[in-house]
């Protein structure tokens, strides 16, 4: 099943984007895909079907400014990580009231900066995250913010941000976003990726207590053809992995023990 959701904020903007769950009656557990900066959920809603086939929900919106092209209201000279954790912010409130939902299962998916503005809602909301699924996620970006800044730059990939938003990102550290947050966290990034160096994601296994890296060979930034299959699959199966450990163990689950690569 498919429907459109809005959400109006408390500055009276809205954000707009689609759910894709089960057929069937039931509460399930509930994945919210974050898009990439200059992206829109469009360009990712082909995985919801798959999704939703599997028993999950999938959530996906539009940051407002998150794109010239966004469903969302705002502009990207307004948008910085803040802006959008709020908009994820806003969406998690929404979400958990649905009545299909499971909030006990709430997992928070992104793709390169929609996957570093995942990281940071799981840190800040830790309580009400269940697991992380971070394709290529973008923990370059302070990195970039500073040498943006130094060299004087104003744009990222031909799109105008605004002075603010790189003043922000230069001061976050990723690490201790990632040292906060002791669940499971799947990160698939593609070893050619040459936006974000997959060290970072490499980095970033490092730093969190629970976490795969799942390379891909050959794959760049943004997932084609069969790169978007084992990503897609991945996903779902971490997902399912995961959910099956909990109820088997109760929810009392030793560290270590609930990660395991998958092939």
């Amino acid at each position: 099943m498919r429907e459109e959701i809005v959400i109006k904020k408390k500055d009276n903007k809205c954000i707009r984007g689609l759910i894709f769950r089960p057929e069937s009656d039931g509460k399930f557990p509930t994945v919210i895909f974050s898009h990439g900066f200059g992206a829109t959920y469009r360009d990712i809603e082909h995985y919801g079907d798959d999704f939703a086939a599997e028993g999950i929900i999938c959530i996906f919106f539009d940051f407002c400014g998150g794109s010239p092209d966004s469903k969302s209201d705002g502009s990207m000279l307004h948008m910085s990580l803040d802006t959008e954790v709020d908009d994820l912010r806003c969406v998690m409130d929404t979400v958990k009231k649905l009545p299909f939902v499971n909030d006990g299962s709430l997992y928070l998916m992104g793709e390169s900066m929609g996957g570093m503005v995942s990281a940071i809602a799981g840190s800040r909301f830790y309580d009400e995250v269940k697991g992380l699924i971070l394709w290529y996620p973008a923990f370059n970006i302070p990195d970039d913010a500073k040498r943006r800044m130094k060299k004087g730059i104003k744009d990222v990939m031909g799109m105008r941000i605004s002075d603010d938003f790189d003043k922000a990102a230069a001061s976050l550290d990723p690490v201790a976003v990632q040292e906060g947050f002791d669940k499971p966290v799947l990160i698939i990034h593609g070893d050619a990726d040459d936006i974000v160096p997959i060290e970072y994601s490499k980095q970033a296994v490092d730093a969190y207590d629970h976490a795969i890296l799942h390379p891909i060979h050959g794959a760049k930034h943004g997932f084609c053809k069969d790169e978007r299959l084992i990503a897609r699959t991945a996903s779902i199966m971490f997902v399912k992995e995961y959910e099956d450990i909990c109820i088997a163990a109760e929810g009392n689950i030793a560290k270590k023990e609930y990660i395991e690569p998958i092939s």
